[in-house]
């Protein structure tokens, strides 16, 4: 039996701003685009940020003006 197909709007539904989204992802998945869209649709400016050596400041103020701004972090 297959798993019923990834919801993005229900599970958005469950988040509040304590409350993040977390994807654990497998090889080949990237929920970048699905995210834009529903960015798009919430009227959300998407900051992605990816993680890797001297990244960490940068994803910290990205945090941080999500946190004034209220969009949205994707590290």
């Amino acid at each position: 039996m297959l798993p019923p197909p990834f919801d993005l709007a229900n599970t958005w539904k469950d988040s509040s701003s304590i409350t993040p989204l977390i994807f654990v992802l497998s090889p080949g998945s990237d929920p970048l685009n699905a995210l834009q869209k529903f960015g798009d649709l919430k009227k959300k400016t998407i900051e992605a940020v990816s993680l890797g050596q001297g990244q960490g400041e940068k994803a910290e103020n990205a945090i941080k003006e999500a946190m004034k701004s209220g969009n949205w972090v994707v590290l």
